[in-house]
């Protein structure tokens, strides 16, 4: 239980480590994104991320090791992540205003951030057991 309360937390400090990091951007203007951006965002962070730990899993794979998914951290890192990444710019000021923190998340800094977020929430999900 304390586990899964920590998971909870630490996806709301990631958030506002989003909001926090992106205030001093809060004043330049939202451009579209392209979608090109946007592939890349997601793409580059799991796949450099992945890289590593998928030689590491492989090798306790190969060994005899079992490897399962932790679905928790998934849900609960991963779909914030993934809504922060691929939400067009100005979803979050639309739905809170341009006055609330949370429409900080709108800024092409917060998503690039959330891509890497995303990233190591993807590849940090799998677990080693006998």
């Amino acid at each position: 239980m304390v586990r899964r309360l920590l998971i909870v937390v630490s996806a709301v400090l990631m958030l506002l480590g989003l909001i926090v990091l992106t205030w001093g951007f809060r004043d330049l203007p939202i451009d579209e994104r392209p979608e090109w951006m946007v592939v890349q965002m997601v793409v580059w962070p799991v796949a450099a991320l992945g890289l590593v730990e998928l030689f590491r899993l492989r090798r306790y794979a190969r060994q005899g090791f079992r490897i399962q998914a932790d679905r928790w951290r998934l849900a609960v890192h991963g779909i914030p992540a993934l809504a922060v990444v691929v939400l067009p710019s100005g979803s979050f000021t639309q739905w809170f205003g341009p006055g609330s923190i949370w429409a900080l998340l709108d800024f092409p800094t917060a998503k690039v951030m959330a891509a890497f977020w995303l990233a190591a929430t993807l590849w940090a999900s799998w677990e080693v057991t006998l």
